[in-house]
């Protein structure tokens, strides 16, 4: 990243291709559809590949594993006289889960992040849109879908000889939570004090001012990080789960490093909402280290918006990666 103190398809496809000056490799892809690092770099595409992975090495935190309660812990705090913290049925029942260690990287994914990846696999630059100039702003949380996000953290983890994916919603919501405490809010003292943690309205429109952007908070890193080391957990897009989502899933969950449902529609998203950027709206809407949301793959498009807007928008704008390490050992 530059600022560090930072569907398509269910079907696998072997082969990606561009448009790109003669000298410049197609992009290709591995059996697993994971883009490959193109042949042909130049000595300056090098550099700043080198750069870039030195950085994302930086950025990892280390989380120690453990065991902890996750989902609605109403019943174990003296809030609502120990009734549920939230009225939603999927973060029920509260269960056990035992994680084994795994690093977090302490950012979402930035555009400039993924400028780098796609120059380097030979995509097509994200986000470009034409109604997009507005959003994309090298140090904002990029905005993909599902597959993308996926192939981005098994790419850099291909390149740091680490597995990397997406993580597991226990996975966030352990780290999240400070290892698995029962934490309602992830920042930095688990409450929502704005202007201090959070954004304010106010905070949120002179961003938007200053950076000449629609979006409410245009830069990660701007507000202190959870205890963990994790930066932007209240602010900016939801996060893409690896889970397919099922509404009874914590039912049904093993307690040793639960994957999700085997398959679904919807994948799992965490974060706040999007729409809820500012310290006010994050608690009217209540808690969100356990609550769940669930979202298509890849946005759905109307045929309006398809006649209308085909090409023009990144339906995907609102939902980032924030990738995972699942090595029990520090990456050095």
């Amino acid at each position: 990243m530059t600022l560090k103190p930072l569907f398509v398809s269910l079907f696998i496809l072997p082969l990606f291709t561009m448009t790109a000056c003669a000298k410049e490799a197609v992009a290709t892809a591995d059996s697993n559809g994971i883009p490959k690092t193109r042949s042909n770099l130049t000595a300056d595409e090098q550099k700043q590949l080198d750069d870039f992975l030195v950085q994302q090495k930086i950025n990892m935190r280390f989380i120690e594993g453990g065991s902890y309660e996750m989902g609605d812990f109403g019943s174990k705090v003296t809030i609502n006289d120990g009734g549920p913290i939230r009225s939603e049925s999927d973060n029920k029942p509260l269960h056990k889960v035992t994680l084994d260690s795994f690093s977090m990287n302490a950012y979402k994914a930035t555009y400039s992040d993924f400028d780098v990846y796609s120059m380097v696999t030979g995509q097509d630059k994200f986000g470009t849109e034409i109604y997009m100039e507005a959003i994309r702003k090298p140090n904002a949380a990029a905005g993909i879908n599902w597959q993308t996000a996926q192939h981005y953290c098994q790419w850099l983890g291909q390149q740091l000889d680490v597995p990397m994916n997406l993580p597991t919603e226990a996975q966030w919501e352990y780290a999240a939570r400070n290892r698995g405490k029962y934490v309602l809010f992830p920042t930095d003292n688990g409450h929502i004090n704005g202007g201090h943690n959070i954004a304010t309205f106010d905070e949120m429109q002179k961003l938007s001012r200053k950076y000449r952007t629609s979006l409410a908070i245009p830069t990660v890193g701007l507000y202190p990080p959870n205890p963990l080391g994790l930066y932007d957990m209240t602010n900016q897009n939801n996060e893409w789960m690896t889970d397919w989502y099922s509404e009874d899933y914590y039912a049904n969950s093993p307690e040793h490093n639960p994957q999700g449902p085997k398959t679904g529609t919807e994948k799992v998203v965490r974060s706040v909402n999007a729409d809820w950027g500012d310290a006010q709206n994050v608690l009217a809407n209540g808690s969100i280290t356990l609550m769940r949301i669930k979202r298509l793959p890849t946005a759905p498009v109307d045929e309006f918006e398809k006649k209308e807007h085909e090409g023009k928008t990144n339906y995907d704008y609102s939902t980032s990666a924030r990738c995972v390490a699942n090595s029990t050992q520090e990456i050095n």
